[in-house]
C-alpha cells in the first residue's frame, strides 16, 4: 500500500522487508518503522496502510494478524483487532475498515479498537477504499475477481 498523509509525505508498505517507510515528495528517505523485528511491537508483512484522524498511521499487519498503530514520527502507540490476515484497510471518522484475508470477511472496529461488526461472505479480500464523496466502500474481493460495493 501507499498512502499520502497531510503533509504530503508518502507511507509505504514494504511487505517482505516487514517494514514502514516514510518518504518526502523527491522520494528522500525519512524514516523507517518497524523494521525491527526484535520488539514487541514488531510486525511481520505489513499490507494495508490508513491515516486516523489524528495523522496517526496504522498498519494491517498480515503475518501478526493485528492493526498496529504509530505515530506520523514512527513512535508506537497501541495495538487492536484479532484479525485473520488483515491486507486492506480504511478508516472513517475513526472507524477502522479491515479486509480479513483469511477470515473471508470486511471487519469494522471503533475508534477505541473494538470490533463492533463484521460483513461475511467475500472470498479473500485484499484490498479496500473508501470514496469520500460518495460515501462509498470499495472491496476487493480477490479470488471472486470482483469489487464490491457498500454504502457507509
Amino acid at each position: 500500500s501507499v498512502i499520502v498523509d497531510q503533509r504530503e509525505k508518502l507511507i509505504v508498505s514494504d511487505r517482505n522487508n516487514h517494514r514502514v517507510v516514510i518518504l518526502d515528495q523527491a522520494g528522500t528517505w525519512l524514516l523507517t518503522i518497524n523494521g525491527d523485528v526484535t520488539v514487541s511491537h514488531a510486525f511481520r508483512y505489513p499490507q494495508g496502510l490508513a491515516l486516523d484522524p489524528q495523522g496517526n498511521i496504522h498498519v494491517a499487519a498480515y503475518g501478526s494478524n493485528t492493526i498496529k498503530v504509530f505515530t506520523s514520527e514512527g513512535t508506537y502507540v497501541r495495538s487492536y483487532g484479532n484479525v485473520k490476515s488483515p491486507t486492506g484497510m480504511a478508516i472513517d471518522e475513526g472507524y477502522s475498515l479491515v479486509n480479513e484475508w483469511a477470515g473471508n470477511c470486511l471487519s469494522i472496529f471503533d475508534p477505541q479498537g473494538n470490533k463492533i461488526h463484521t460483513v461475511g461472505s467475500l472470498d479473500h479480500p485484499r484490498g479496500v477504499v473508501l470514496d469520500p464523496k460518495s460515501g462509498s466502500l470499495y472491496v476487493a474481493n480477490s479470488d471472486a475477481n470482483t469489487v464490491l460495493k457498500y454504502s457507509v
